[in-house]
């Protein structure tokens, strides 16, 4: 009887063609004749290199122009100051020409360091003492803002320097007026820049400005009489709006409006939260349909004056009964 083979699977996969071809490649000789293909890679390489340090050089060349067309000295300083990165844009009012109209461009964002009163330019507080003043392009005393009436103003600019410069100023803001001649003519914008001048005489915040108290912040805000919370604390523990307030504020109780007297009726232990705006300088500074400057919300918790006020008044700035 011829003896039955057994074949093992750890040994089968020698027995397959792919494999024997694959031994008798690598023992062959390299006949080099694909060695163009390394080339060919080689030269597109050497080409990608080349091509990004061209588009890099370019861009390094490329200069941003300036936003305005440096027309006279005032434009200049400020293109200059822009060019060193660390100042930035406070206020913008020049003329432009558009479509052979010439009209106002006006550009603005806090703080605002200048005002207008009476038709006379002034420096707002602190920012005085912090402020270089330029006429066009030359530096001068800030004294000189009060002999310059508005309407022989043809461009302003205000800038600031950014916190963290490597060489900070003392003075880090600047004003740039560029001064004519005659009197200008009141375009469009014009207006608006005269009345947003004369908001950052009477506010620190002609943007308009919200905040937001609980009743332990009410009771601190209270006792350091604080002007932003827009009331004050009577002895009897309940609240009344502060006189500077009265004539000029909405106010509203749980959702609905009230007369000032009735936030007398407000124990300062049942406010829940309490909230005081000041509307912006566009709906309050003007002659038709003016709206009240100031807004105060109280949402109260009327349980909460029965209640042991222990548990929930944590401030050292409550002496009232418990």
């Amino acid at each position: 009887m011829k003896p039955r083979q057994y074949h093992y699977s750890f040994t089968n996969h020698f027995e397959y063609a792919g494999l024997k071809s694959r031994i008798q490649m690598m023992n062959s000789t390299p006949s080099g004749a694909g060695w163009w293909r390394y080339f060919l890679l080689w030269i597109v390489t050497v080409g990608l290199v080349m091509a990004c340090q061209n588009w890099r050089q370019e861009e390094r060349a490329v200069v941003a122009p300036p936003s305005i067309p440096l027309s006279n000295p005032t434009r200049v300083m400020v293109d200059n100051l822009e060019s060193s990165v660390h100042w930035g844009r406070l206020l913008t009012y020049h003329q432009t020409k558009s479509k052979r109209k010439a009209e106002s461009v006006l550009q603005y964002g806090e703080p605002f360091i200048l005002g207008l009163k009476d038709g006379v330019l002034t420096l707002t507080e602190p920012y005085r003492e912090q402020t270089l003043v330029y006429l066009n392009g030359k530096e001068a005393s800030a004294d000189l803002l009060a002999n310059l009436k508005v309407d022989y103003i043809e461009e302003l600019f205000v800038l600031h320097q950014f916190e963290g410069a490597d060489e900070y100023d003392p003075k880090p803001y600047r004003v740039l007026l560029q001064i004519s001649d005659q009197p200008i003519a009141f375009l469009p914008g014009r207006q608006e820049l005269v009345n947003l001048l004369e908001a950052a005489i009477l506010s620190d915040h002609p943007l308009g400005a919200s905040n937001t108290f609980t009743m332990n912040k009410v009771l601190e805000a209270t006792f350091f009489g604080y002007k932003n919370v827009f009331v004050k604390r009577l002895k009897n523990q309940h609240l009344k709006v502060q006189d500077e307030f009265i004539n000029d504020i909405d106010v509203y109780i749980n959702g609905l409006p009230v007369a000032v007297k009735e936030v007398e009726t407000v124990h300062v232990r049942e406010i829940d939260r309490l909230y005081t705006r000041e509307r912006p300088y566009t709906a309050w500074l003007r002659a038709g349909k003016r709206e009240a400057r100031y807004v105060l919300y109280i949402q109260t918790a009327p349980k909460r004056a029965r209640r042991d006020s222990s548990y929930y008044v944590f401030s050292p700035f409550y002496s009232g009964d418990f």
